[in-house]
């Protein structure tokens, strides 16, 4: 054999290693930033921002599939809003009802099961009722999905 012919197949061999290792960071480069691009968690959410605006702000994000972001604005009014029960069981329902939509049944259970506490411990009429009845349907689901 020629030992000009076996390095340069060498050559090849490493040109194409060279190759195949650039293709290979290019496209995991090009992944990370693309997923970077995606990630639109807020860092901060404005302490200005009403309970409407949130759970809005978190029903556009969940609408384009953010779903982690909703979940922060939804979060935010739980947390800001914790002694308004109608504000309060607007955005913890949400938040089940996101995880419903994604099929994370054993992370929608506990919060609806929160809300039919909620309501189970509260004297009739200081609650809305909409969320008992919403909260019912989805347990009922659950244990269909079971």
């Amino acid at each position: 054999m020629d030992i000009s012919v076996a390095f340069h197949g060498q050559n090849c061999y490493y040109s194409h290693m060279k190759l195949t290792r650039f293709k290979s960071l290019f496209i995991i480069t090009a992944c990370s930033a693309f997923l970077a691009a995606c990630t639109t968690i807020p860092k901060e959410i404005p302490e200005e921002l009403t309970a409407q605006e949130l759970i809005q702000k978190g029903q556009t994000e969940f609408e384009n599939g953010h779903y982690q972001a909703a979940i922060c604005y939804y979060n935010a009014v739980t947390e800001r809003y914790a002694d308004s029960p109608p504000l309060y069981l607007e955005a913890y329902y949400e938040i089940g009802h996101l995880y419903m939509r994604q099929k994370k049944y054993s992370k929608a259970e506990p919060i609806f099961q929160d809300i039919l506490d909620l309501y189970a411990n509260s004297q009739p009429g200081t609650l809305p009722g909409s969320y008992q009845k919403l909260a019912q349907l989805e347990m009922d689901k659950i244990k269909e999905k079971k």
